[in-house]
């Protein structure tokens, strides 16, 4: 019954895909086979953070203290995974987060570490009222659903503070000191963190995050975005 309700649900409102704007069926969560296999995927990172490898430096953790044991974006930020993540970040379209879950568990086992809670980078009130709801929570949940790891909210973002987005890269890094802090503290007591966000950029979000974290009693933080953002493109993240 509920395939013949969603089939012709698709007949009276066609979905379309984020990207190409082909019509979907509402089970392909507004991206079309075509257009998920135009992400490109990330295979020539920093083996620690993922970020961009320059004469074999790191320009995002080698020079500075990264708190996460080892981060992994899975796409490069460029046409449909941008577009994707600024549909479901920015545009209302919530659903696109499920093409992105499958990606994430895939590479869980990179890690070689059994993962005791998956949590999220978190969003102040303000801020989920205005958009209704947090994409990378989202995100963190739909990875629970499907691994069976517990999720839990064990982060919470300080009242008034600037957007990222907004923000030049040095800027980035003094915005996010103690932008963070943690809750539920109890749950974290040596247990191995898994960290989710949408977009990693200089990485100092996910390095706060994880720094407040281990600061709690944490005993290690793996994290994971969708895309990693160029540092050239900061104003569009």
């Amino acid at each position: 019954m509920r395939r013949v309700f969603l089939f012709l649900l698709d007949l009276i409102f066609p979905c379309r895909c984020v990207s190409c704007g082909d019509a979907v069926f509402s089970g392909m969560n507004h991206l079309c086979l075509k257009c998920r296999g135009l992400m490109k995927q990330l295979d020539n990172g920093c083996p620690v953070c993922s970020g961009v490898m320059h004469d074999g430096n790191c320009s995002i953790c080698g020079d500075r203290k990264f708190y996460p044991v080892r981060h992994i974006s899975l796409f490069s930020y460029e046409k449909v995974s941008k577009t994707a993540v600024h549909s479901l970040k920015f545009e209302g379209m919530k659903h696109v987060h499920k093409v992105f879950v499958p990606h994430i568990c895939s590479r869980i086992d990179d890690f070689n570490e059994k993962i005791d809670i998956v949590t999220s980078v978190p969003m102040n009130r303000k801020k989920l009222v205005k958009r209704g709801y947090n994409q990378s929570k989202l995100l963190a949940q739909g990875v629970s659903r499907r691994t069976g790891i517990e999720f839990y909210d064990v982060l919470k973002e300080m009242k008034n503070t600037a957007q990222q987005r907004s923000l030049n890269y040095s800027e980035r890094f003094i915005n996010v000191i103690d932008r963070y802090e943690t809750v539920n503290n109890t749950k974290l007591a040596n247990k191995v963190i898994l960290l989710i966000d949408d977009v990693f950029t200089t990485g100092a979000t996910i390095n706060e995050c994880s720094r407040k974290l281990i600061l709690s009693g944490a005993a290690k933080v793996f994290s994971i975005t969708v895309v990693r953002s160029d540092l050239k493109k900061l104003e569009n993240v």
